[in-house]
């Protein structure tokens, strides 16, 4: 089993390059983002210790967990970052290694996408890692055109994120992706078949 990490910025693309590169190799896609938002449905242990952590002003009228309330919550105060992290993050971190182990001696391809690939530590289960690179002002129309940001919002966004000199010096490929999707297919493509 051959697992390429995808990474990059906000507004740069990487799911759906990450899509077209799973449909290529026909692959398995592994999206960390919704697996971090598996960890907090109800009855599981990240749900408990959100709870315990949080308190029940961050659930929904269902009794779920109300990601915009506990994203309000959080992103306001590092200190409570960085704790829905150290509860959510082991979690996903721990699933995708029993997932990848469990593969490992198959054949074929695992797609690996995650914004913070680097600072979760899911590099080190990546035998590759590429960087979907966007000059930062195509991501920024794409965040006001596709979710509305402000300017501001997305300087705010970026800022927190790694920088792209990082992400270059860290990955084994960058994929530019400031074109059409069929100008991105062609760059997945090449850049797969380059490492093949």
């Amino acid at each position: 089993m051959r697992v390429i990490g995808l990474t990059g910025g906000v507004g740069s693309g990487k799911s759906l390059a990450a899509e077209l590169l799973r449909e290529m190799t026909g692959g398995e896609l592994l999206i960390a983002d919704r697996l971090g938002h598996v960890a907090m449905e109800k009855g599981t242990s990240g749900y408990r210790q959100i709870l315990e952590a949080f308190g029940e002003e961050v659930l929904s009228s269902d009794g779920q967990i109300d990601r915009k309330k506990l994203g309000e919550l959080v992103f306001q105060d590092g200190d409570k970052l960085e704790r829905l992290n150290g509860i959510v993050h082991p979690i996903v971190m721990e699933y995708l290694e029993e997932r990848i182990a469990a593969r490992r001696g198959e054949e074929g391809v695992m797609v690996l996408e995650s914004a913070i690939l680097f600072e979760t530590g899911c590099d080190r289960l990546c035998d590759e890692v590429w960087y979907v690179w966007v000059p930062e002002q195509v991501r920024m129309q794409r965040l006001r055109e596709s979710r509305g940001y402000s300017e501001e919002k997305c300087r705010a966004i970026m800022a927190e994120q790694m920088g792209e000199e990082e992400f270059r010096n860290r990955c084994h490929k960058v994929i530019r992706n400031d074109g059409g999707v069929e100008e991105l297919r062609r760059r997945l493509e090449n850049a797969f078949i380059d490492c093949s």
